[in-house]
């Protein structure tokens, strides 16, 4: 997959059909996921989720702006391993 417009072609189809993802934060190092609900900006710049002040998470994106986001279609079966996108 070279051509751009495909690959944002497969990013939005991987995203309109995916309503969980797992972020992940760091503390001190310590690494720390948690399974979000997620929903993409038209134009793919922005994946946006919700998440209140009291959180851990959000402490933790205070303290380090920097996360991984996992957006997966995985089925949990062996042809994942061929097929699955994330």
């Amino acid at each position: 997959m070279h051509d751009t417009s495909e690959t944002l072609a497969v990013i939005r189809k991987l995203l309109e059909s995916q309503r969980l993802a797992v972020l992940s934060t760091q503390n001190h190092g310590q690494p720390y996921c948690n399974l979000i609900a997620i929903a993409a900006t038209d134009d793919l710049k922005y994946l946006l989720f919700a998440t209140t002040r009291a959180t851990r998470k959000y402490a933790n994106l205070m303290a380090d702006s920097r996360v991984a986001v996992l957006v997966d279609n995985r089925q949990n079966n062996p042809a994942d391993f061929a097929a699955a996108a994330a």
